[in-house]
Parts: C-alpha cells; structure tokens; sequence
C-alpha cells in the first residue's frame, strides 16, 4: 500500500526543511540546542496556528499525543518549558526569512497582471497588548503594542510585503523600509503623507493617491470642471511652505469627494495626472481590502494572545502567524480550490494529521462538515 504523508506534513513540503536549516546555521540558532530545535519550534508552532489552539500548554498536549505522526515531521516530543525558551531566545530574523521565503512562493502562482500599471495598497494596524505583561512596547501611559506594515496588492487579494515595528513608531517612519517598484500607484492613508517619498515615487515612474493634510498650504494653479458622482472640486495645485517645496517641488492634484454612504468630505493628493477624479476616489476605496485582511488575521490567527511577554516571543509568533497564513494560500493556488482562505483553514484544523493527499480533502462533504461546525464565522477571503 503507498504511504500517504499526513495534511501537516504536505503543507511543510512548501518549506523545505534544508533550506530552512541553511538559515538556522546563517543566524547561529541551534547553538548549544539539546532538544527543540528551530525546526522543531517552527514545527510546532505552525501546528498551533493551523489548528487553533489557544495556549502553549494545549499545543503541547494536542501536539505530543499524535506522536506516531513526528517522525516523518522531523521532531519529537516537545515539553512546553523548552518551547518557552526557544521562543523567548532563538533569533526573529530566522522565522522573517522563511516567511518571505513562502511570500515568493505564492507570489510565483499569482496570475500575471497583464495591466499597464500596477496598484497597491499601503496600511498598517496595531495589536493592543497588557502594558503590565509587555512592558517594552509602551506606547502610551496605559498601553502597549505592536504595529504591522503591510503592501497589499488588491488584485490578487495578497499581502506582497510584511513588517513589524513599535506601536509608537510614526508610519511614515516605516516608508523607508517599504519596497517600491517603478510604474506602479500607491495608495495610502493620511498617517503616511510624507512630501519627500511622494516625490521619491514621483522620480521612480510611480503615482500616489493619498489623503491631503487639513493643514497643509497650497496655491490653486489650474481648476478642472469636478466631474464624477461625488466629486466637488479637482485642481492642480503647489505646495507653498519651504518644507514643501523643498521635500516635493513638483505640482499636485488636489481632489475633494464627498463618499455617498455617510456624506464624509474626503481631500485626496496625488501626482496622477490622467486618471479622472472619480476613477482617483475610486482607487482609495479599494483601501477596504486591506482592511479586512486586518480584520481577518486578528480573527482567525493567534496574534491577539501570546505565549510569551518577550520582544522575541511576540516577533516569532507573528511571523510564524502570518506563514501559516501564506500555507493555506499556497494550498488555494498550486490547487485551485474555490474555497475561501476561512473554509481551507478550518477543514486542516480538524484534518491536520489525516494521512491522505491534500486535494482530496477539499470535497463538498467535507466542507459541509466544517462549515455546521461554525456557521457565524466570517468569511471574506477568496483568492
């Protein structure tokens, strides 16, 4: 009889353990290791994010008892004080470069974007932690945080770039870490108005659509008849402070819509010229998308609760968070399944140490299955 590898196991294949390995000797992280490898941790801790489980010591008990499956996984038993340590100690940057390591996996089974110019979505959200248990990421009196940067891209429905940074960090501060690609339209919100990188964009062949200071001086140099639904003004305009015109000495378009479901006034900047100003509005609307998957990973990833108080523990579970999001991606598009990212996530959490091939998993009973067990969960993902 041919041997099937269990759910789990397939979904690791996409990370090969001896490249993962090349960049455990790279960043010294089995130094003096007795047990738990890095492996072993990543292992780990993709289990519990592929199958929900909600503290370190409900991953280590669900975990050990299917012990007939580790071999073939690469690890042994784990005792939860050692996947504490790990944790807490073996270096971030191992777990950031095998997520972007999977980035470039699944970004290479996107379909080709036949379109002229490119668009993308830049944001970012904080996760809110106990300022009492995580006293390094005070970012005010009474709170503490982290913050993620992401470049979206809303074809495609995927996060193309993932950063992390201190809740107080200012987000025009992450820019410069931010990649940036020639002929391609940035969105972003006010938080990331910063003159000198939208002229940096400007001198690489890419636009922006932003939204405009309430405080930011200007003189209207030509106005344009407002047309579109919503659209109350569209001019041409010049920075007029020294600061301004040092950072971005190029005109501007200023666009003011009014955005029909609540009648909010809504001033955009940019440096697109051709676009008309309600195609313009209709760009910053897209900035939803990034929002939902926001929405999305906070609901349906482990990154609202740790299972640990250090720096390097709450860095390694995002990061490990985030790849097993990028896990059940690849599974949609090498595939091709016309389940949602929820409805994927959940049939591997009850079927993780199935041993039978994964693109039989995904049948219509099986799904009917998962989907009585939750029926109010949200699902807004369908790459």
């Amino acid at each position: 009889m041919k041997h099937t590898n269990s759910i789990f196991h397939q979904r690791l294949q996409h990370l090969p353990r001896q490249r993962f390995q090349s960049v455990v000797d790279r960043h010294n992280g089995d130094y003096r290791t007795r047990s738990l490898t890095c492996w072993g941790q990543l292992v780990a801790l993709l289990f519990a994010q592929l199958s929900g489980r909600q503290s370190l010591r409900d991953l280590v008990d669900t975990f050990n008892s299917k012990q007939a499956h580790h071999y073939h996984l690469g690890i042994r038993a784990i005792s939860r004080s050692s996947l504490a340590d790990a944790n807490g100690k073996r270096p971030t940057a191992i777990f950031q470069e095998s997520f972007f390591y999977l980035l470039e996996q699944v970004r290479q089974r996107l379909p080709r974007n036949d379109a002229q110019e490119m668009v993308r979505l830049i944001d970012s959200t904080t996760i809110d932690l106990n300022i009492n248990q995580f006293e390094w990421a005070k970012f005010r009196s009474t709170k503490a945080g982290i913050k993620l940067h992401t470049v979206y891209d809303p074809q495609a429905e995927m996060p193309v770039f993932f950063g992390m940074t201190a809740a107080k960090t200012n987000d025009c501060k992450a820019l410069g870490s931010l990649p940036i690609q020639s002929n391609t339209t940035y969105v972003v919100d006010r938080a990331y108005n910063d003159y000198s990188w939208y002229y940096s964009l400007q001198q690489q062949g890419s636009t922006f659509v932003g939204r405009m200071k309430t405080n930011a001086r200007y003189d209207v140099i030509e106005t344009y008849d407002p047309l579109g639904e919503g659209v109350i003004s569209d001019e041409i305009i010049r920075l007029t402070t020294k600061k301004a015109q040092r950072d971005c000495p190029i005109p501007l378009r200023r666009v003011t819509f009014v955005r029909k479901e609540d009648q909010k006034q809504l001033v955009f900047i940019t440096n697109d010229l051709q676009r008309t100003a309600a195609e313009i509005a209709a760009l910053y609307k897209q900035r939803w998308q990034i929002e939902l998957f926001f929405k999305w990973i906070k609901q349906h990833l482990k990154i609202k609760s740790f299972w640990g108080h250090s720096q390097n523990a709450v860095k390694t579970q995002i990061w490990i968070a985030v790849s097993s999001y990028l896990l059940i991606a690849y599974a949609k598009k090498t595939l091709k399944l016309d389940k949602t990212i929820y409805e994927i996530l959940q049939i591997i959490s009850v079927s993780s140490f199935d041993k039978t091939l994964v693109n039989q998993l995904f049948n219509q009973s099986a799904l009917h299955n998962i989907e009585n067990t939750n029926p109010n969960q949200l699902n807004i993902f369908d790459l």
